[in-house]
């Protein structure tokens, strides 16, 4: 019976060791401890017992030190990867400066995408936006940020949220470049969690790692399950929303207002301790709306309603634009060529100009003699209708012809009334449909046609009382329409010229094509079904015509849409898509630059900023060409085109100028559009408007606020990366993990298991080497299986599937390091796997698990350089913080000469630190080739092994407590500094809130605040900012001290890795 146990003591309890976490008040004789293990491949996990009803229940003692060598050596490979498995395994919060994560990844890491994970080491909380620009690589940066905050156990639950479109992607990248398994929460996951373990089963509860779309986390039903495991908080849970910005209030006319979106992410993210935001326009120029979205990234740090000042900002952002990086030179990204298609001297008859022409005497006849508010809707519902006719001839008919049916009722009823429903849609921008699951993409395509057909009969609603001639509109609109009925089938110019160019570029022979690939967008899906027809039509009887073109749309199902991005980014030897057509959906995120550096937008957007996000998915990071090139068509004798060339323009100047503040710029741009549409008489005037404008006061607040001037960036960024390198190269002094000795430690774990590591064909890199899954000992397990998946191509498909998939899919072959060809392109047909894949880390995971150890020897002797035989005792520090939380891991050698004499005589003398330095280079040297010495020698230095473990250990123990000491120093130190950081914090936001409230509420006038809604956010800002004046009062009492607690060393360990013995070959 064990008695009198105190917290942080370490127990023997059911074959593992358990750090005491709480110990039960009064002296009742059953009491329920909580522990926590310890134990490597279980470390963290927590129990409740009651001690006195257990059996094996003992203090933790130092058996492991006398069990060394006591049934003989380890064989010098087996050693070697069990003493570079635990070394790799040790991690350690005490340094804040340390990166640990990049060696533990699968990525091609340029300096600059440490700066997140610098900023994020530093934080108490780790509350970061990462606003970098389009392509930079953002989910490397937020994948390096989680690996090492799992690392240190700062995290031990993360959620990732991004638009349905992205799900798969997040997916796929945290798994292949990071080792990081996640589940996407959607109706099928739901439905198998129910069937496995209950209809009442909490799916939240079933694991650790989700994803889930934005639409999904909107949904209570979907959500709640989150909040009741959650609760009010939940310690080291990291929140991950991509596309932040749509979680910002909706942008206003002078204030911005909460979106449902809005709600239901404040409601979430306030229950997780570490939040991590990712997106490239953080800023829609609305004061309030970043302070919003800011106060749900960080609420110690900002409070919506009241400005943010750009040395608040710093800490927690992070915001770099490509067109900085080139300047300074900083690392590979394409030239980007804008090329206009300028189509011109069409016939007068032709269709697109002829419609335009009669569509401009349309709306001028419907906005003569109008004013005001009825001329301001009239623009309105004409902007509408000229963004369908620059689209097509198709994307116009639909919506002409709900105007025209709608012109008729009113005509016929004589209504006068307008309709409340003349929402802003029309001229806004078109229906963006998440994938809706179970839904097939007819079903999805049927329902975004008839949300376009009423938002065309809700503005004409809106407009139907001021119209002063029903019967010569009609005449007028049924004029264009029959245009537009006899053309809608045929092809344009821009299609006649498409299929040219595809010709020329993209067949060696006529109906032959070659490698190159094209990537087409459009705004509207009656554009796309009719381009994707005609393309179709001429092309099908080609090579593989029915295989060469696919779409991407937001109505094309999850798998489909991952199936069309694996194809359109695989080897075109092995997959002939080739031409792939996008509408919007596709714009945001998507990685399509790896076989494609052609884009034509068939259309163009009015808003700078989505122009610049369908650019960004071929103009980004590991694109290999060193030119992208992006066109656009301009009719020369249409006069509305000088407007949108203008525009292309001016997107290329806010993304090599403009910062932060090119987002709100674009959306200014696009509002000015939307609302007044394009003239005839005005379109020179406007694109010279276009050009020249640099912006309104909602521009100059986001740069302000930003602190988004480009002297300031560049100075910023060119600090940021000499200490980032400065920082990776100690840390990869530290703890670099070289691709020869993991190559070594995973060859050492498949010889275990009598399977060979054989080199793979010739492909392009050194060092790929290929497994076979057929071999006996991965196909009797069929848990290997989904670890074989990892290393095909594409995402495995459904279990009816799966068999037809695998044959069809072999394994790729393996290399250790980024297989990169001398071009820069990543090599076909390989796999980077790194220490955190999954297939490394089962590898490993035998060198650590509890059983292995428990039968390892823990000795070795090997031969050594040198002249002398010297031994190496390797000891492992740990400390441990709440919960078993390692705080500090550090593997500590003492070295000696070993010698018959010293030993029996006066024992064995542990080096200084000169000495000591030798032997471990020594030792690193030695065991890369690990070979053994006759067995007379190895019996004679295992026979007082025992003898030198007595001599060397106090050493040891003298080095653990120094280290220990030092190690809770920093730790100490550490706490200090982020409680008395997060106090200063919480006082200052305190006293900015004040401030605020005690002073007049100026934005009322000078906002004009007209609209009620913006009336009522701000209002409710305001009443915010009260209740959070006493939230921040008991906050500055407990989250200080919630912060120095999480460094609180609450058990130390010193057990032993093993003993070495480096025998000479002369000796």
């Amino acid at each position: 019976m064990v008695r009198g146990l105190i917290g942080g003591e370490l127990v023997r309890l059911r074959g593992r060791e358990w750090v005491v976490e709480g110990v039960p008040d009064g002296a009742a004789p059953l009491r329920a401890f909580d522990l926590a293990c310890i134990d490597d491949d279980a470390q963290g996990e927590g129990l409740r017992a009651i001690l006195e009803a257990e059996l094996d229940l003992s203090r933790a003692e130092d058996d492991a030190w006398h069990r060394i060598g006591e049934s003989g050596t380890d064989d010098p490979e087996v050693f070697s990867a069990h003493l570079r498995a635990v070394t790799w395994r040790s991690a350690t919060a005490a340094d804040r400066n340390l990166f640990q994560a990049p060696f533990r990844a699968g990525i091609r890491l340029d300096p600059y995408q440490l700066l997140p994970l610098a900023k994020a080491l530093r934080l108490p909380r780790v509350n970061l936006l990462i606003a970098d620009d389009v392509g930079l690589g953002k989910t490397v940066e937020a994948g390096l940020v989680l690996r090492e905050m799992l690392l240190r156990r700062r995290v031990d639950y993360a959620v990732v949220s991004s638009p349905a479109a992205m799900t798969a992607q997040w997916q796929d990248e945290l798994a292949q470049k990071f080792g990081l398994g996640f589940t996407i929460i959607d109706r099928d996951y739901l439905a198998a969690v129910r069937r496995n373990y209950g209809f009442s089963a909490n799916p939240w509860s079933v694991g650790s790692r989700f994803i889930i779309s934005h639409s999904l986390l909107a949904d209570e039903s979907y959500s709640d399950g989150l909040v009741q495991l959650f609760g009010n908080f939940r310690p080291r849970a990291m929140l991950i929303l991509d596309e932040a910005h749509h979680a910002a209030p909706a942008s206003g006319m002078a204030y911005a207002t909460d979106s449902q979106f809005t709600r239901a992410v404040r409601n979430l993210a306030e229950r997780f301790e570490h939040r991590l935001f990712l997106s490239a326009t953080p800023h829609n120029g609305h004061s309030n709306s970043f302070s919003s979205l800011l106060e749900i990234l960080d609420p110690q740090r900002f409070t919506r309603g009241v400005p943010v000042e750009p040395d608040d900002l710093e800490p927690v952002m992070v915001r770099r634009l490509k067109s900085d990086l080139l300047k300074l030179d900083v690392s590979k990204f394409p030239k980007r060529r804008i090329e206009p298609v300028v189509l011109s001297n069409l016939p007068a008859e032709t269709p697109e100009l002829v419609l335009s022409d009669l569509f401009e005497d349309y709306r001028s006849w419907c906005e003569d003699g109008l004013q005001g508010t009825s001329l301001a809707k009239a623009r309105f519902v004409m902007s509408g209708l000229q963004q369908r006719l620059l689209s097509s001839i198709p994307a116009f008919a639909r919506s002409l012809r709900k105007h025209l049916e709608t012109l008729k009722r009113h005509r016929e009823k004589a209504e006068t009334a307008a309709s409340e429903a003349a929402a802003s849609l029309i001229a806004d921008n078109p229906a963006e449909f998440e994938f809706s699951e179970g839904a097939s993409e007819d079903d999805l395509l049927k329902a975004v046609q008839e949300q376009e057909d009423e938002v065309a009969e809700a503005a004409t609603d809106a407009i139907a009382p001021d119209v002063r001639n029903f019967d010569e509109a009609i005449a007028r609109v049924e004029a264009m329409l029959e245009i537009a009925r006899r053309n809608e089938r045929k092809p344009d110019a821009r299609v006649e010229w498409l299929i040219g160019w595809i010709e020329k570029n993209m067949m060696s022979l006529p109906g032959r094509w070659n490698d190159r690939r094209l990537l087409i967008f459009t705004e509207w899906e009656d554009t796309r079904l009719w381009l994707e027809k005609r393309l179709k039509e001429v092309f099908e009887d080609t090579d593989h015509g029915e295989e060469r073109i696919a779409t991407f749309t937001g109505i094309t199902g999850q798998d489909r849409r991952e199936q069309v991005k694996f194809a359109f980014n695989a080897d075109p030897a092995k997959e002939p898509l080739r031409v792939l057509l996008c509408t919007d959906a596709a714009r945001e995120g998507i990685n399509l630059q790896t076989r494609c550096y052609d884009l034509i937008h068939f259309d163009l957007p009015w808003n700078p900023s989505r122009l610049e996000q369908r650019n960004g998915r071929i103009d980004r990071k590991l694109q290999p060409a060193e030119v992208v090139t992006c066109r656009y068509f301009v009719y020369a004798q249409r006069a509305e085109d000088q407007v949108l060339a203008a525009l292309v323009r001016k997107t290329e100047t806010i993304r090599n100028q403009l910062g932060s503040a090119g987002q709100v710029l674009g959306d200014t741009i696009h509002k000015r559009l939307a609302s007044t549409g394009i003239t005839r008489r005005s379109a020179a005037a406007m694109a010279r408007e276009i050009e020249k404008d640099d912006g309104n006061a909602f521009v100059h607040r986001a740069r302000r606020e930003m602190a988004d001037e480009e002297e300031k960036r560049l100075g910023r960024l060119s600090r940021e990366l000499g200490v980032l390198d400065r920082e990776l190269e100690h840390a990869r002094e530290r703890v670099g993990i070289e691709p020869d000795e993991l190559q070594s430690v995973v060859r050492t774990a498949l010889a275990r298991d009598g399977v060979p590591l054989p080199p793979a064909a010739d492909l392009g890199v050194d060092g790929a080497f290929q497994l076979d899954p057929s071999l006996p000992i991965f196909a009797k397990d069929s848990s290997w299986g989904d670890l074989f998946d990892e290393l095909r191509e594409g995402r495995p498909p459904k279990r009816k599937q799966l068999a037809e998939w695998r044959v069809k899919k072999p394994v790729r072959a393996i290399t250790f390091e980024a297989p990169v060809l001398p071009d820069g392109r990543d090599a076909e047909g390989i796999v980077h796997v790194h220490l955190e894949h999954r297939l490394v880390r089962r590898l490993l995971s035998r060198f650590v698990s509890h059983g292995f150890r428990a039968g390892l020897n823990r000795a070795s002797v090997i031969y050594g350089p040198g002249t002398q035989p010297r031994v190496v005792l390797i000891g492992r520090l740990a400390l441990f913080g709440p919960a078993a939380a390692r705080l500090h891991e550090e593997i500590l050698p003492v070295t000696a000469f070993w010698s018959e004499a010293a030993r029996s005589d006066q024992g064995l003398k542990a080096f200084g630190a000169a000495g000591e330095e030798t032997t471990l280079a020594e030792l690193q040297e030695a065991l890369r080739t690990a070979s053994m010495p006759p067995q007379e020698i190895v019996g004679k230095l295992l026979a007082g092994v025992q003898k030198d473990l007595a001599d060397l250990r106090p050493a040891l123990v003298d080095r653990s407590k120094a280290a220990a000491k030092a190690a809770k120093k920093d730790l100490a130190e550490i706490a200090i500094k982020e409680s008395v950081a997060l106090r200063s914090l919480l006082e200052a936001q305190r006293d900015r809130i004040r401030k605020a409230a005690a002073g007049k509420d100026t934005d009322q006038f000078e906002l004009d605040l007209t609209e009620p809604t913006e009336r009522r956010q701000r209002e409710a800002d305001r009443r915010h900012w009260q209740r959070r004046l006493d939230t921040l009062e008991k906050e500055l009492v407990e989250e200080p001290k919630r912060v120095a607690d999480s460094y609180d060393v609450r058990a130390e360990r010193l057990e032993p890795v093993g003993i070495v013995y480096l025998w000479p070959r002369l000796s």
